[in-house]
């Protein structure tokens, strides 16, 4: 089996029962037009909240991870133990994540006027940017909700409070990240540590959550150096979260559109400040950098010619090198927090679950799609 196929399957193997608490969660106390709207941003339903096949709803990756997380640190107290467990405990907090960070798409699109997400309409294009703030700040609430009924899955009380105190805390980060993506719009004198520090805020911390919050569900914090633990798999989750955003940046303009489903260069005709063009525009020769500036200071149209000659500056100064660099060091130091976490390389090597999350975390930054 390819790494491609191994991945694909480690992430199918959980996406049916999140789709499932999903579910069960918008079938309780919506009226027919919000479970409806929410369920097509999921991808289940058409615009007239018909029932469609092979609708996309993402990679479900953070709640994947903290499953992972979960199976991983019940194997880290007991070997053996992590191998085929009750979910449940670990479903309503990688449900909750999974509406949280479509919550957080939701906004996103109405805040970047995106008129499509997965090759649809997005949510505010159908029904208008007022009903969907409005689903968007129901879908967070419900992750609230989700998380909450862990209680029924056998949760300790003291537990629930502190996932809740975790995902409350990201959320916070996640509205800071995403105020700083906005300002670097109109900012040109972003370097690429300021950017390192938005994305933190955004990608990175959602996936901290995940691992760390996935672990918790396993770990009494007040354990013998399970709060050491706990650390390790947030910092794992952190540092795995930059590597794959920067991927991310790699693809949006270097990505293929047969892999990537977007077209080639798309974030330099958006004109993007990613980790890319930042690290150019900090580096490229007075002429070169003034000339790219003048360019990311308009606002009419990249022409063909213009988009080549940031791909010409972006080879000139090694951008591409740089940032795979970049994401390859914090895969690094990722893949040493979870070694630490699982209390040394020979246990890693013996931990199932927590090696496919070291699987999944090569293959967030080498990725193709």
């Amino acid at each position: 089996m390819t790494q491609t196929a191994e991945i694909t399957e480690t992430l199918s193997r959980y996406a049916g029962l999140i789709e499932q608490t999903i579910r069960a969660e918008l079938a309780t106390g919506l009226d027919p037009w919000m479970q409806g709207a929410l369920s097509y941003h999921f991808g289940w339903v058409d615009e007239k909240f018909q029932p469609i096949t092979n609708g996309s709803s993402g990679k479900k990756l953070r709640p994947v991870m903290a499953l992972l997380a979960y199976q991983g640190a019940l194997e880290i107290l007991q070997p053996g133990a992590g191998e085929d467990p009750d979910l449940a405990p670990a479903l309503s907090l990688a449900a909750s994540l999974e509406m949280i960070h479509n919550y957080s798409l939701i906004h996103d699109d109405i805040e970047d006027d995106d008129r499509s997400r997965h090759g649809r309409a997005t949510l505010w294009a159908i029904w208008g940017k007022p009903k969907a703030i409005n689903a968007g700040d129901c879908l967070d609430m419900l992750a609230y909700r989700a998380l909450f009924r862990s209680l029924e899955k056998g949760l300790p009380a003291d537990r629930i409070l502190e996932l809740a105190r975790l995902v409350t805390e990201t959320s916070v980060k996640l509205t800071l990240g995403q105020h700083a993506d906005m300002s670097f719009e109109d900012d040109l004198n972003v370097t690429p540590e300021m950017y390192l520090k938005m994305i933190g805020g955004k990608s990175a911390a959602l996936i901290s959550c995940a691992t760390r919050g996935g672990a918790l569900v396993a770990l009494d914090p007040s354990g013998p150096g399970n709060a050491k633990k706990l650390e390790d798999f947030a910092r794992f989750g952190e540092q795995i979260g930059l590597g794959f955003q920067i991927r991310d940046d790699i693809l949006g303009i270097w990505g293929l559109t047969a892999k990537t489903g977007k077209p080639s260069g798309s974030d330099i005709r958006r004109r993007k400040k990613s980790l890319p063009v930042l690290y150019t525009l900090t580096n490229a020769a007075p002429a070169l950098r003034e000339k790219l500036l003048e360019l990311y200071r308009r606002a009419d149209p990249v022409t063909p010619q213009q988009e080549q000659f940031v791909m010409a500056a972006l080879e000139e100064t090694g951008a591409r090198e740089f940032a795979q660099q970049q994401a390859d060091t914090f895969k690094a130091a990722a893949l040493d927090a979870l070694a630490q976490a699982a209390g040394g390389q020979p246990h890693l090597a013996e931990n199932r679950p927590l090696r496919r999350l070291q699987e999944l975390s090569t293959f967030l930054v080498e990725r193709d799609y």
